[in-house]
């Protein structure tokens, strides 16, 4: 039974009896927890605890430390890092060497891969040629003199590299179990990694496990012994377990709960480094007008929208790179919402409330949370600009394979930072970036993003950043609607949580009840 004090305290979580694994609600099942193959959070959460890169997100916000690699250093011109890597095992006993980061990142670049994250790595030399199929992956200008030495050869400076090595797609893979056992190389029966935890479970669409890695390399310093991982995608469902105490950790709260849970010291709120958005296909024929995008982006009251819907300290968005007091740049900063500015935009594209444009519709993956806010903006369209919607919802795996198919009118979309940089935002517009789900190919927005890649001056960068993001906006193939912030429910046993800007944990610091 939940227990439920509705008072001023909220709704207090069950006392429940000590156990020794953590169980959290992970929102829905991993789309992948292959690095190469992944680019969900849910599955991105798992990578990060089973696999480690040369470098860590430290349990500092915004910092970078030792990995696989115990050092590291850099040529004159940046172009040339050098990376030394320490004694470490994968999980079946064999060493960890710089051949296995080679082979690693030639098959993330792979095209037969199909890496969603392959162009990545497009900034060392070669790695755009591999990735466009001219030269074949061993070209790549990374090297192992020997099995301690990884040296990476870029084609300009990058400010941040580094943060990128920390990102998991670009996470050693083991290649001869892949070589071996091919795609069911992620079972629990064969799965091998280096990371501080390693697989004993996984019954897809219930739970995964995971248990501490005797042979990772800091093993002293990882203090859970056991992670049980739940896909609950239904929030209401989770929400109500952790009341029960049937799961301690939750990353999303039911809309509708918000409000409640602010009230309970198992709440969480931190800003994240990240953006909720409509992505528009421009490639279907009803939104090929950037006109009628702009309309739909002034007719979107974000103010209303994080006031009222989704109340968890939420900031509207002013562009499509979130503010970030971290990083050094501008950004877009314009109020979007204005009804003057709407219907001007719809009646140059050639429509009015009593002429409007053909129904469109709005997919969102399946939460109660997606479905009102995708409400309550179809609710302003139809009243400022007359445009009828349509919901559609599917569960997060078609959802995935529909997006990037570009099978949808409107999509639901956002994105948490890969590395703290805007580039992270704003690579997504990019035409071939596998993980644009808009169709958009503007060739002057791609060479405005690749002429940011060579600069140096990182003042003259951000400038250049800012102008791509201008153009962006004037194209609107996507419709900021707010800069995230993080509401968790996690149970006080729960500790050195301690979040990066991207919502991320170290998981080796955790830990769950009495520290050891």
């Amino acid at each position: 039974m939940i227990l439920c004090i509705w008072s001023l305290i909220g709704c207090e979580r069950a006392i429940i009896p000590p156990r020794d694994s953590l169980i959290i609600g992970n929102g829905a099942e991993p789309q992948s927890i292959d690095p190469h193959k992944c680019t969900g959070v849910p599955g991105i959460r798992i990578i990060g605890a089973l696999f480690e890169g040369l470098v860590t997100r430290c349990q500092e916000r915004g910092g970078i430390c030792p990995g696989i690699a115990k050092s590291w250093n850099t040529s004159i011109d940046k172009k040339k890092y050098t990376f030394h890597l320490r004694k470490s095992l994968w999980s079946d006993g064999t060493p960890v060497t710089s051949k296995d980061f080679v082979n690693s990142w030639r098959r993330l670049l792979n095209p037969e891969t199909g890496a969603e994250y392959a162009s990545l790595l497009n900034i060392v030399i070669q790695g755009e040629e591999i990735i466009n199929g001219m030269v074949p992956p061993a070209s790549l200008a990374v090297f192992a003199p020997n099995d301690s030495t990884f040296i990476v050869n870029l084609k300009a400076p990058i400010p941040y590299f580094l943060h990128l090595c920390a990102f998991e797609p670009l996470f050693p893979v083991p290649g001869e179990i892949i070589s071996k056992y091919k795609e069911k190389w992620t079972s629990p029966a064969h799965l091998v990694s280096n990371g501080p935890f390693s697989l004993s479970h996984w019954q897809p669409n219930k739970n995964m496990v995971l248990k501490k890695n005797p042979l990772y390399w800091d093993v002293k310093k990882v203090k859970l012994d056991k992670v049980e991982l739940l896909p609950i995608e239904h929030e209401e469902t989770a929400y109500k377990m952790f009341l029960n105490g049937e799961v301690d950790w939750l990353f999303t709260i039911p809309l509708g709960k918000v409000d409640i849970a602010k009230k309970m010291r198992e709440y969480h709120n931190t800003p994240l480094y990240g953006v909720y958005y409509y992505a528009l296909n421009v490639t279907h024929p009803k939104l090929q007008s950037p006109d009628l995008r702009k309309a739909l982006a002034f007719s979107i009251d974000r103010k209303k929208l994080v006031k009222y819907v989704t109340k968890g300290g939420e900031i509207p968005a002013t562009g499509f790179v979130p503010v970030s007091a971290d990083i050094p740049y501008a950004g877009f900063n314009r109020n979007l919402y204005n009804q003057d500015s709407a219907l001007f935009y719809l009646h140059r594209a050639g429509f009015s409330k009593q002429f409007p444009p053909p129904k469109l519709s709005i997919l969102y993956n399946t939460t109660e949370g997606h479905k009102k806010i995708a409400t309550a903006v179809s609710q302003m369209w139809k009243e400022q600009l007359g445009i009828e919607i349509e919901l559609l919802n599917y569960e997060w795996k078609v959802f995935l394979q529909s997006t990037k198919n570009l099978k949808h009118n409107i999509a639901r979309a956002s994105w948490i930072a890969d590395y703290p940089d805007p580039y992270s935002f704003l690579e997504l517009a990019i035409s071939d970036n596998g993980n644009n789900r808009t169709g958009y190919n503007n060739p002057v927005y791609d060479a405005c993003m690749e002429k940011s890649r060579t600069m140096s001056d990182q003042y003259q960068r951000m400038k250049q950043l800012l102008l791509c993001e201008t153009l962006l906006m004037e194209d609107m193939p996507v419709i900021p609607v707010y800069f995230y912030a993080s509401n968790e429910l996690r149970s006080t046993s729960i500790k050195n949580a301690i979040p990066n800007t991207m919502g991320l944990y170290a998981w080796k610091h955790l830990s769950f009840g009495t520290d050891k």
